[in-house]
């Protein structure tokens, strides 16, 4: 007769058969050639198939997945922790995001499945395993090193996996799901896709947000006081957690039923996330991006001298960083400006974004570049104090290190896009900054780029360029309205055309 011990043990291997169904056969092909070369790489992933995904799916694997991950939970037997090693947990969690990368039916799943809550749930498990609670915390420095580790990492890469795939095919708000024959009453009552989604993802959000996930990713970041050249599982770690923030603003903004300009003044939020953020600074992300640049803490940003050359590890994790700050830039511009803007963070921000400046003026890094230009703008637009921080400081300032980009930034439309909305927001109304540009180019070029774009038949209308459904795709990213108030743009076309007295 078979212990309870054997009994759980062959629930949690039997996944085992799946490696021969033939229905899977490519899937695990994939996995064992991504295993063999030991490189999980988002490029790789791409060539995934998607057939052999679904596949996966729909015959358990996930299911399967789930039974093997809930070892580390705390209601499971104690007794098969160390029937299953902590690298096959990670491999486990693993081939959960193979399953999930890029293919919208199965994060669809996990979404309305609620496996999704299985994956939170566990990830605030490992988080309240090593991270002590808030009062027991001296700026992170309880943080147990060991929730760097794999298995931690890997769940906060899922859900960053699942909330990318689920914004960029969120349905449309009035779409439902085609059925049989039902009558045009029943029909009505029925919500529809869009809905389903919305209301489900709220849920979600709330749930992660009440657990105390914001809280305990801020006592990790606090907890990170130098750098993380040498440390790859750590920059990983930030890489994935950021990531994992930034889907969740993204798609909280996207569900929220707000309208879509981030310059709306309503910013309803009810899943708590605006506020969780903002109580904890967001999440002490920027306190950890300024301490891994400049190797200490933000008491003095001004007495440490910059340094512009970083390692690749550095730069991923600034490049997610910084793509958490203009999602929540989106989610809550206010609040946004409000945080980054405040003493002590404000020249923080200054310094970590005129060292980032001057590292893509050395090295070519377009994407860390287009982030940090893009920041700058969300943390100026219409915001005379903050105009102010980005014009101040050692010289060259950000302001002048902004103007002194390569002559692609002035010419070539693609680049032009990215730099000259960020240029508009922190000049518009501050004659000192306007003079500043004056300095390195001519203001027509603004005033220039603006027109054009107020005579785009699609800005006519005076609707947002978000697409539903296609929130966050980067050409809309850099849309001019989406950076700079279209109500503004007439005032300040003719604010860039006036010649000042010198």
């Amino acid at each position: 007769m078979q212990t309870r011990q054997e009994r759980q043990g062959e629930r949690e291997w039997s996944w085992r058969p799946l490696l021969l169904n033939g229905e899977c056969k490519g899937f695990w092909e994939y996995v064992r050639n991504q295993e063999n070369a030991g490189n999980c790489s988002s490029a790789k992933e791409q060539h995934l198939n998607v057939a052999d995904q679904i596949a996966f799916q729909v015959a358990g694997g996930l299911t399967a997945l789930e039974h093997i991950l809930q070892v580390v939970a705390p209601a499971s037997n104690m007794n098969t922790v160390s029937r299953i090693p902590p690298k096959s947990l990670c491999n486990a969690i693993n081939v959960y995001n193979l399953t999930c990368n890029n293919c919208s039916e199965n994060c669809t799943d996990v979404l309305f499945s609620n496996k999704i809550t299985f994956l939170m749930d566990l990830l605030i498990h490992q988080l309240t395993v090593h991270v002590p609670d808030e009062n027991n915390a001296v700026l992170g420095r309880n943080t147990n090193k060991q929730v760097f580790e794999g298995l931690t990492t890997g769940l906060l890469r899922a859900g960053a996996v699942v909330f990318s795939c689920l914004i960029a095919n969120r349905p449309d708000g009035n779409s439902r799901p085609t059925t049989p024959k039902i009558p045009a009453q029943e029909m009505k009552n029925k919500p529809s896709q869009g809905d389903a989604f919305n209301s489900r993802v709220q849920d979600l959000i709330s749930y992660v947000v009440n657990m105390g996930l914001i809280d305990r990713l801020h006592g990790c970041f606090l907890s990170v006081q130098g750098p993380v050249d040498e440390n790859p599982k750590m920059a990983t770690f930030l890489q994935h957690a950021t990531g994992f923030l930034r889907g969740m603003c993204t798609l909280c903004f996207a569900v929220t039923g707000r309208s879509c300009s981030i310059f709306d003044s309503n910013h309803p939020d009810p899943t708590g996330l605006t506020a969780a953020l903002q109580a904890t600074d967001l999440a002490g992300v920027l306190h950890m991006l300024y301490c891994i640049l400049f190797h200490g803490t933000i008491s003095d940003p001004s007495s440490t001298s910059p340094k512009e050359s970083y390692t690749q590890n550095t730069i991923q994790v600034a490049i997610q960083s910084l793509r958490f700050f203009n999602s929540f830039a989106v989610l809550d511009l206010p609040a946004f400006q409000s945080i980054v803007g405040a003493e002590g963070l404000s020249l923080a921000f200054r310094h970590m974004a005129s060292s980032l400046l001057g590292h893509c003026n050395q090295v070519s890094c377009e994407s860390l570049l287009h982030e940090v230009i893009v920041c700058v703008g969300y943390f100026t637009v219409n915001h005379p104090d903050n105009q102010v921080i980005v014009q101040s400081g050692r010289h060259p300032t950000v302001l002048q290190k902004l103007c002194q980009l390569p002559f692609q930034y002035f010419s070539d439309p693609r680049l032009i896009k990215v730099l000259f909305p960020s240029l508009i927001a922190a000049s518009y109304n501050n004659l000192q900054n306007k003079i500043i540009l004056e300095q390195e180019m001519s203001c027509i070029l603004l005033a220039t780029f603006i027109q054009d774009f107020a005579q785009t038949p699609s800005h006519v209308d005076n609707q947002s360029s978000y697409p539903k459904g296609k929130f966050g795709n980067l050409g809309d990213y850099l849309e001019l309205a989406n950076r700079f108030p279209q109500q503004a743009w007439e005032e300040a076309r003719q604010f860039f055309l006036k010649k000042e007295k010198k």
